[in-house]
């Protein structure tokens, strides 16, 4: 292998390394020693940071397709390691293509599928991403799953996106751009994804039902109908999966299930508008201004039943997929029929108290009749149906304990 690896070191005008992930042994340009670099800054895009991603794709796959053989199409495939990993620990492909708009990262691509041996079922291509994708739909055969992950926003690749998916397929999306989509920068979600996104004590769930929002009404405009089935958020980034299929009928169901949600940032209050309701603009608790996001995907994030299925797989493969075994864990205990989520820093603050363990606070709620649960995007949170006159009542309740 080590003479093998000098001969490959020499097709490249870049530095490269041999690295392992999960199945997988691929080649990906030499990284800086430094952590903080930029993995677009690369001769060939590849982010070591994005393994948990690549994880969850894998196991998603496993989980919705079960024993059905499908085709992929990975349009901005960098190395390709996304795709390889597919082939190789689902054994559901029969064919992938693996593309990159960059000279070096197709010659990549094209070197890992052999390295691999997966060459005859993983082709590479050096095309635009939109072009490949709208070429989909003028004739050519689509894809059961098509896999979107580029740095910063998914928007300009979306309708393509969907024109890439054949029926009852799968669009997987990736958006590093959380500064737009948790309220950082409302004029650039504005301009993205065409929703006001604000600074709320839940923003990240924001991110994803923004993300997850137009990605509906992006499928609606065309036709077709995007029902979100697997959605989370982790460090830098948000990946939603939703099934496509056709029809407008379905997809105006579908599209029931956009709103807004209204915020109280005084008293904490939350206020749920579906698409034809027109949010108010105070609070009818305190009377302050409110702030609106939307509009937003208001449905549920993600099936139970797949990500039961995705965390028995990952158990059983501990040594490759701990940490998705342990984010698959915790949303397994969370309830995505609930909007929001309340920090117990935040709610402890306003309300002048010490701050109590969520668990504490979920316990109380529910002995009281309310759902209520965990959040796998903030730990010291928790998710409830209740109303917050009930909510600041435990609180109190619990702070005199």
């Amino acid at each position: 292998m080590s003479q093998d690896y000098e001969e490959l070191k020499r097709m490249f005008s870049f530095p490269i390394e041999l690295r392992h992930e999960g199945k997988a042994r691929f080649l990906s340009p030499l990284l800086p020693s430094s952590r903080d670099f930029a993995p677009s800054s690369l001769p060939a895009f590849f982010n070591p940071a994005s393994r948990l991603s690549r994880d969850i794709a894998v196991l998603f796959l496993k989980a919705y397709f079960e024993n059905r053989k499908i085709t992929l199409c990975e349009p901005l495939a960098g190395t390709g390691v996304r795709s390889i990993r597919i082939i190789l620990e689902t054994g559901l492909i029969d064919y992938a293509l693996a593309n990159d708009i960059s000279k070096n990262a197709y010659e990549l691509i094209k070197v890992n599928a052999k390295l691999n041996n997966v060459e005859d079922k993983l082709e590479a291509s050096n095309l635009d991403a939109n072009e490949l994708l709208a070429s989909r739909g003028r004739g050519k055969p689509r894809f059961n799953y098509v896999d979107i992950d580029p740095a910063g926003s998914p928007a300009r690749f979306m309708e393509n996106g969907f024109r890439g998916c054949g029926k009852n397929s799968i669009l997987g999306v990736t958006a590093t751009d959380l500064s737009a989509l948790t309220g950082s920068k409302p004029l650039s979600c504005l301009r993205k994804y065409d929703s006001n996104s604000v600074k709320t004590p839940f923003l990240k769930e924001v991110a994803i039902r923004v993300l997850a929002g137009f990605m509906v009404r992006t499928a609606a405009r065309i036709g077709l109908a995007a029902e979100p089935v697997f959605a989370f958020l982790k460090d830098y980034y948000t990946r939603v999966f939703v099934k496509v299929s056709p029809g407008i009928d379905y997809a105006k169901k579908i599209l029931r299930q956009i709103g807004w949600i209204s915020y109280c940032p005084r008293c904490l209050a939350l206020y749920i508008y579906k698409i034809n309701d027109v949010p108010v603009s105070s609070c009818s608790r305190c009377s302050s201004s409110l702030s609106i996001t939307g509009p937003l995907w208001l449905g549920k994030l993600f099936s139970e039943e797949i990500v039961r299925k995705m965390f028995e797989y990952a158990y059983g493969k501990l040594e490759m997929y701990r940490e998705a075994a342990s984010l698959l864990e915790y949303l397994l205990n969370e309830d995505t029929s609930l909007i929001g989520y309340y920090p117990v820093n935040t709610v402890s603050s306003i309300l002048k108290v010490n701050p109590v363990k969520p668990r504490i606070v979920i316990e109380e709620l529910r002995n009281r009749g309310y759902k209520a649960s965990l959040t796998h995007l903030d730990y010291s949170a928790f998710k409830t149906d209740a109303p917050i006159e009930i909510i600041k009542d435990v609180f109190f309740s619990l702070s005199r304990r």
